[in-house]
């Protein structure tokens, strides 16, 4: 036993001090091999969200949704349709503004490209098409010009179109319907909708309240497409997330702005909370303690 220890210790001290193990290997000068070491088609594949990684990032790419649990409406013995504010400002909700995966951006993209439908209202009855949402999401700006450079005295102001800076919108509205399945016994949340929350702009100025830029139905077509879209888990880059896995797994801080009620009212739209913000959000957490006091009155302990 003695001596297998000794020539244990014996074997690992040539192979720790042995000069002829390289502490790194000389791959060369890649700028002096006269191309790059990989085709435009494989570095492709190692960029995912504008980075390039080591190695091949499938897991977001490759992403598939999971169905939601069939439900009919004899199942449903209870549903309540609540509408929730995911302010991006918010330290929790940073990564929804990401750089290289900015959740608004990412829908401008997908809506343009004709990936995902836009519509006008929560009803969810009309839509956007490419070219109409391109013109909701631009505005005229005036702009002072010199026509002829001989008169410089002479200023004339013309009309250009901007397109709203994806960078402004940092809230989003979430409808949801938070439903008593009988069947599994369960009180869950469903989303319907999503809607970018902005405020308009117009060559004079005119304040107008915050208002949704559009509506996206959480369907299949949708949640397929944003389990494509990355997004930046703070603790573990090799294990990001997508936006359909933050919204099916509710890793986001919100709050509620609507419950349903008789006259189709958002909170601060109520006489009592019209001008007063603090007390909107002590209603909107009453709300959540009352479906919280629901689901726990459901059961006998």
């Amino acid at each position: 036993m003695y001596n297998y220890l000794r020539y244990s210790w014996v074997l690992l001290g040539l192979w720790l001090y042995s000069p002829d193990l390289p502490a790194q290997v000389d791959y060369g000068d890649p700028t002096e091999m006269g191309e790059f070491p990989l085709t435009s088609v494989e570095y492709d594949e190692h960029l995912h969200s504008g980075e390039f990684s080591s190695y091949i990032p499938r897991a977001v790419r490759e992403r598939r949704t999971v169905p939601n649990p069939y439900l009919i409406e004899r199942d449903v013995k209870y549903c309540k349709r609540i509408i929730r504010c995911i302010d991006a400002r918010q330290k929790m909700n940073y990564s929804f503004i990401w750089p290289k995966s900015h959740f608004t951006d990412n829908l401008f993209k997908a809506i343009l490209a004709n990936r995902i439908t836009a519509y006008r209202t929560d009803s969810l009855s009309s839509r956007y098409n490419p070219e109409r949402f391109l013109d909701r999401i631009s505005y005229e700006l005036p702009v002072d010009i010199i026509p002829d450079s001989s008169r410089p005295d002479e200023i004339e102001t013309i009309m250009i179109q901007e397109r709203i800076p994806y960078e402004d919108i940092k809230k989003f509205w979430v409808m949801e319907e938070w439903i008593f399945d009988a069947q599994r016994s369960v009180f869950f949340p469903r989303i319907v909708a999503i809607a970018p929350i902005y405020r308009p702009r117009f060559s004079v100025d005119i304040i107008v309240p915050e208002q949704p830029l559009c509506w996206i139905k959480y369907d299949d077509i949708t949640r397929q497409e944003f389990a494509h879209w990355e997004f930046f888990n703070r603790y573990n880059d090799a294990a990001r997330l997508s936006y359909d896995d933050v919204f099916q797994m509710r890793t986001f801080s919100s709050y509620i702005v609507f419950e349903s009620n008789v006259f189709d009212l958002y909170i601060n739209q109520f006489e009592e909370y019209e001008n007063d913000g603090v007390a909107a959000l002590l209603k909107a957490d009453e709300i959540r303690n009352d479906l919280f006091i629901f689901e726990h009155d459901l059961w006998q302990y």
